[in-house]
């Protein structure tokens, strides 16, 4: 499941520590080089399964952000490289610590011709706030007030101080028309006949649930041209099907797909690479029996063989992770040695199947249990993980069967429906905070929250060093509080991470991506340099 958000979205990528994953971007050569300023008539994109019923209005999910980002702009957005540059906001000041003023842009239109407004900007971020429906309400649950300054500017307000909050605006701050969105209601925002209306180089024309999504150039754009007249992005059930469609020249190109075996040998399209956010893992329900007793979650991170995981998987494009969060997304908070020491320090789980064993003998279930390890069976990739993980189990005493789980049950699958669950997430915004504040919080548990802490992990110190750590602002010392925290989390084994992989793109040899990395392909217009080969 990919959640940014990635989503990280979610749901990560900064110097590259130890290989793999990082901040960074396809080289031009790999790309195709710069391309061309000549424009086309349309590309046609695929993207990979997203569970539905889905909108199009502030969803958290990484395809659909990819789709919503074309013609929904936000005040701020992230440069190639994750550093944050101008959107709709055209400079930020920062007077205190808990203050934010958005300057708007001047002269901008929404695609139907009506001009943006201070109204619009303080409407769009409120619902985030307020909103039933809002994806990202946990991220803004620290906002205290927005409002109008004069008719340019806003002041967003926050209770307590963040160090990540200018990322946090940069994946959570579409601006959208607010007359149409209070006519439509935000429940039905975002459907097939209620497409937003956003500033964005692109508008949204057409929405088919499970077919496609068209767009086409918005005439009051008044940025770099749209080298793309139209932008038509098929939706498929399966990467197999995504591959199938760029043989046969359906379509153009893809990119957050998790097979790149699927794309590497068609004739005609290029697949490129760039430093990775995604990170897979083996989340375990610390609720559910046997899981509940950490000395066999412990017994399962000895026995699972991650290096033999990439090299059946990702050879060459995937690297071991010790945390919930790949290694690159702590760089900017220390040197390489302070943050290599830390990450050194934290519990690692090096396939031995002697400790694993030890393990197990210490829990009331010394010679094994029966039990499932589930994934989206969409993703083929996490479902051979899965199986790959069952094998290694059986060496231990633990018999595991591979149950796959249908795109529209994914949903479902939380709570106590949950064993071990194969699952992939990619940061949200380039900080390591981004995927350790969704995955550790006892607010991000479900049932009865909506979150991603699928392990149901709790940790008394955890949920005090979770606020003290986002509130803090110096970077060494979050580094120390991220270290005592991870050490806690890891010695305890709600998640085992398994590794990061490099962002994929595989495009036609027609056209170039320049700028392509795991950032310029989610919450931002990417499609503006997709452009012909010279």
């Amino acid at each position: 499941m990919r959640k940014c958000l990635c989503a990280g979205a979610l749901l990560a990528l900064i110097i590259v520590l130890g290989g793999c994953g990082g901040k960074g971007q396809a080289s031009n050569a790999a790309s195709g080089g710069s391309g061309s300023a000549k424009p086309y008539a349309e590309l046609r994109w695929g993207v990979t399964p997203f569970p539905g019923p889905i909108n199009l209005n502030n969803n958290l999910w990484a395809q659909v952000g990819s789709i919503e980002s074309l013609a929904v702009q936000s005040l701020v957005e992230l440069e190639p490289d994750g550093k944050i540059k101008p959107g709709l906001a055209s400079s930020i000041e920062h007077p205190n610590a808990t203050t934010y003023v958005y300057n708007i842009r001047p002269g901008v239109k929404f695609s139907d011709g009506k001009p943006l407004t201070v109204a619009d900007v303080v409407f769009s971020l409120q619902r985030n706030v307020t909103g039933k429906e809002s994806e990202v309400k946990s991220f803004w649950e620290g906002v205290s007030s927005i409002a109008a300054q004069g008719k340019s500017a806003v002041v967003i307000k926050l209770k307590r101080p963040n160090a990540v909050w200018p990322s946090i605006v940069s994946v959570s701050s579409q601006i959208i028309e607010k007359a149409q969105a209070e006519m439509v209601g935000e429940k039905a925002l975002g459907t097939a006949g209620h497409l937003p209306i956003g500033t964005g180089p692109w508008k949204l024309d057409s929405f088919k649930p499970e077919v496609n999504v068209q767009l086409s150039r918005n005439p009051y754009w008044t940025g770099p041209q749209p080298p793309a007249s139209k932008i038509t992005v098929d939706l498929f059930k399966e990467e197999s099907q995504i591959a199938l469609a760029l043989r046969s020249g359906e379509i153009d190109g893809t990119f957050n797909y998790l097979s790149p075996k699927l794309f590497g040998d068609i004739q005609g399209v290029r697949q490129s690479t760039a430093p990775g956010t995604n990170l897979l893992m083996l989340e375990i329900n610390t609720k559910r029996p046997p899981f509940n007793d950490v000395h066999v979650r412990r017994a399962i991170a000895y026995a699972t063989d991650v290096p033999a995981i990439i090299k059946a998987l990702y050879p060459g494009a995937a690297t071991e992770d010790v945390t919930i969060s790949p290694a690159s997304l702590f760089a900017d908070l220390g040197t390489s040695s302070q943050v290599g020491e830390m990450l050194g320090n934290l519990p690692k789980y090096d396939l031995d199947l002697a400790a694993a064993k030890r393990e197990l003998a210490k829990s009331p279930y010394p010679h094994g249990f029966t039990m499932k390890v589930q994934a989206l069976s969409a993703d083929t990739i996490e479902v051979d993980v899965a199986q790959i993980v069952a094998a290694d189990l059986a060496k231990i005493g633990i018999k595991a069967t591979v149950q796959g789980i249908p795109l529209d049950e994914n949903s479902n699958m939380y709570g106590n429906k949950v064993s071990v669950w194969v699952n992939e997430y990619y940061a949200f915004y380039p900080d390591s905070e981004g995927l350790i504040g969704s995955l550790l919080p006892p607010s991000q548990i479900r049932p009865p929250g909506s979150g991603l802490n699928v392990a149901a992990y709790r940790n008394a110190e955890v949920d005090k060093l979770l606020p003290e750590e986002l509130e803090t602002t110096d970077p060494t010392q979050r580094l120390k509080l991220l270290g005592k925290m991870l050490g806690i989390e890891g010695a305890e084994v709600p998640y085992r991470p398994l590794y990061t992989h490099d962002a994929f793109l595989a495009l036609s040899e027609k056209l170039v991506f320049p700028t392509f990395s795991a950032w310029s392909s989610v919450y931002t217009p990417w499609a503006i340099d997709v452009k012909p080969a010279q």
